[in-house]
This record gives structure tokens, sequence and C-alpha cells, in this order.
């Protein structure tokens, strides 16, 4: 009987310890289907020169966003390496919306950061007449309005130094019944050049 009882705990040790690894996937592998318990992993480190403060100042418009890369983020049946950040605008001096201190708050999930996403792009780019070089990240910002946007974002160098150039485009806001479309997004669609700070 004892040996009965050992067997079987060295059966039940060795069947969970054989259980199947959760996969881990390259981000730019990526199809779109995401895997259960799978992590989409930034395994060549494509969302990492995007990390760091980026400034446009012109003396009309004041653009400040702030990236920061977090790992294994829990997105619900998955992982993924995820892009997120926090934005100061401010038009003529005066501040529109500043949601930088975000980045210092303990968030209940990385999602409800104001800018987030990894989906890497390399086709149909809106920054053609710009460059021939297609590669950029696809994130999502959200303005505290309730409007959502699209962002592009390249890296690039401006000046000599490392810049960042980003396509906004969108402004949606999805409406609560009886609620009716306010005004314009804060930050106006278009392309913009920040400099690395």
């Amino acid at each position: 009987m004892k040996t009965l009882n050992i067997t079987l705990i060295l059966l039940l040790f060795i069947s969970l310890s054989c259980k199947a690894q959760s996969p881990i996937i390259n981000i730019e592998d990526d199809e779109g289907d995401e895997i259960v318990n799978a992590y989409y992993k930034d395994t060549n480190n494509l969302l990492d020169p995007f990390v760091g403060t980026w400034v446009l100042d012109d003396g009309v418009q004041y653009l400040k966003i702030v990236f920061e890369k977090k790992e294994m983020v829990d997105a619900g049946n998955y992982y993924e390496d995820l892009l997120i950040g926090e934005f100061q605008y401010k038009e003529n001096g005066v501040e529109l919306v500043n949601t930088l201190n975000k980045l210092t708050e303990s968030l209940e999930y990385e999602y409800h950061h104001s800018i987030h996403g990894n989906y890497i792009k390399t086709h149909y780019s809106p920054f053609d007449e710009y460059t021939s070089d297609n590669f950029r990240i696809s994130l999502i910002m959200g303005e505290p309005t309730g409007r959502a946007s699209s962002l592009d974002v390249r890296t690039t160098i401006v000046d000599g130094q490392p810049a960042i150039q980003i396509f906004k485009r969108g402004g949606i806001k999805v409406l609560e019944p009886g609620e009716t479309q306010s005004s314009q997004p804060i930050i106006p669609d278009g392309f913009y050049f920040l400099k690395q700070e």
C-alpha cells in the first residue's frame, strides 16, 4: 500500500511538471488571434526606442509625451509587452490638458493610461511624404473628454537630435444614451514632430 501511494504521488508530480508551457510569441508575429495564456513579448526590443520624454514647442503649441515600456502586462486571456504614455498639451501658453501625473499613480490596469498599445505596422504609412521607411507603432490615445484617437508613431532625427513623429487622427467619442457630440478633440488631428528631452 505504501508503494502504491508513493507511485501515485510520483505520477501526479510528473503529470503536473509536464503541463504545457505558455508560449512566448514575438509581438511582430501577432496575427490578431490571441492564444490563451500566451506572452506576446517584444523580443527584438522594438518598443525601446520610443521610451522617453518627447516635446514639441513651436511657440504656439506645446505637446509633451512621456512613453514607458511595461513588460508582461495582463491583458485578460494573454500577456503582452506594452508601450504606455501620458501627455501635456498647451496652446499659446494655456494648458488645456495634463495627464502626466498618471505615470506616478498606481492604476488598476496599464490600459487605463491615456496612451497605450504595441501594434507594429510596416505598410500603408501616413508618413509616406516624409520617408520611405514604413515602420511605426500604432497606439490608442484617450483624452479626458472621452475622445479616443489613433496615433501612429515613428522614430526619426530632427536637427541632428532624436525625435518622434506622430500622426494623430480620429477623436471619436462613444456617446452615452441622450448625450450629444461635444467639442472637437483637445489636440487637433495631424502630424507632429517631438524632440527628445
